[in-house]
């Protein structure tokens, strides 16, 4: 970033400053151009090229040659080969997050149907980008949602929505409606979560590039932290959640602790409801909601431990227990999720 100093210059009514010949040269602006300039809340001035080209286009090569000299012999060809593919959708799941419009992967030779086929199930996961072009060469990729319209407190809405509905049919499932299409069916919702997830991480970052949509999406610097910050905790629990109903499906579990299970679960859906409540609102009156039930948690969480250290002895199998405190583990995560967005919103050390 260059610093420039300009002196006011007052012509009858009005107050000019002179641009630096760098940034317009670098705009190919001239004399009759029209700029925008914009006043933001925290004082400053914003200037922006009404002309300026929001396509960011990038190409990647998928080609072996180019990277062989990275890689030892001893990979075979179908090794090689999924090494490659998984560079490539490294480099385009980088290249969406970064905020690229335009993304196409080019080869030499031709893209067989099996790695054309892998490349556009895993990019599905990024909403908005779809192909525009294709042939036995290259595959062109678009961003096709225009980022003004989108709006990152809905997003986050709806991830915090399907996370909800995921937990309470996990929590619900010990009623004995559990079945082994649930692990399928959240696994599906954890996957719908990373793609709110990855729309989101790239309005940020593009934001933050491109003050211009900033202000159009009325995001302050801090605004894009808390929201990236927010995000990542609902992504993470969203794979706790997954992980745990993997552990529950395991086994069957006991009466009693069914029911302390549950009432943890009571406690920490209480705990995600006011949490996003409090970061949304910034309210301390429902982040002090969120320290009462955490309150009510680590209680059931005590009661669960006493009750698998007093039962130990008389489990046939060990890996009962160790399940068990595996889920512990989980729901301890997921608790520490809802804290941390809490924190964003009101701090409330006294649970550190």
């Amino acid at each position: 970033m260059t610093i420039y100093t300009r002196i006011l210059q007052q012509i009858g009514s009005s107050v000019l400053i002179s641009l630096p010949n760098e940034w317009v040269k670098k705009n190919a602006l001239s004399k009759g151009n029209t700029v925008t300039v914009e006043t933001n809340i925290d004082n400053t001035v914003s200037i922006y090229n009404n002309y300026q080209e929001e396509e960011i286009k990038i190409v990647f090569e998928l080609d072996e040659s180019e990277n062989q000299h990275h890689t030892e012999r001893s990979y075979d060809s179908a090794d090689w080969n999924e090494k490659i593919i998984k560079i490539i959708l490294n480099k385009i799941f980088g290249a969406y997050l970064l905020g690229y419009n335009s993304i196409n992967v080019h080869s030499k030779n031709q893209i067989s149907f099996e790695n054309s086929e892998t490349i556009k199930k895993a990019t599905r996961k990024l909403i908005g980008l779809e192909i525009v072009d294709e042939n036995s060469f290259s595959i062109s990729f678009q961003f096709l949602i225009d980022a003004k319209t989108l709006n990152i407190q809905k997003i986050l809405g709806m991830m915090n929505s399907i996370i909800q509905g995921m937990f309470r049919e996990t929590i619900h499932s010990l009623n004995g409606d559990f079945n082994r299409d649930l692990e399928n069916k959240i696994a599906s919702r954890d996957d719908e979560i990373d793609r709110q997830y990855f729309l989101l991480v790239r309005i940020i970052r593009t934001a933050i590039m491109n003050k211009k949509l900033a202000s159009n999406l009325n995001l302050t610097n801090i605004d894009m932290l808390d929201y990236r910050i927010a995000a990542n905790y609902l992504e993470t629990a969203g794979d706790l959640i997954a992980e745990l109903v993997t552990y529950l499906s395991n086994f069957r579990v006991a009466n009693e602790i069914s029911v302390l299970i549950k009432k943890i679960g009571y406690s920490l859906e209480e705990m995600q409801y006011y949490a996003i409540e409090a970061f949304i609102s910034t309210s301390r009156d429902k982040a002090f909601k969120v320290i009462e039930n955490y309150e009510e948690f680590r209680h059931s969480i005590s009661e669960l431990k006493k009750n698998i250290a007093v039962n130990q002895h008389e489990s046939v199998d060990e890996t009962y227990s160790i399940t068990l405190v595996n889920c512990i583990s989980c729901f301890d995560n997921i608790a520490k999720c809802w804290i941390d967005i809490t924190d964003l919103a009101k701090p409330t050390y006294t649970l550190k």
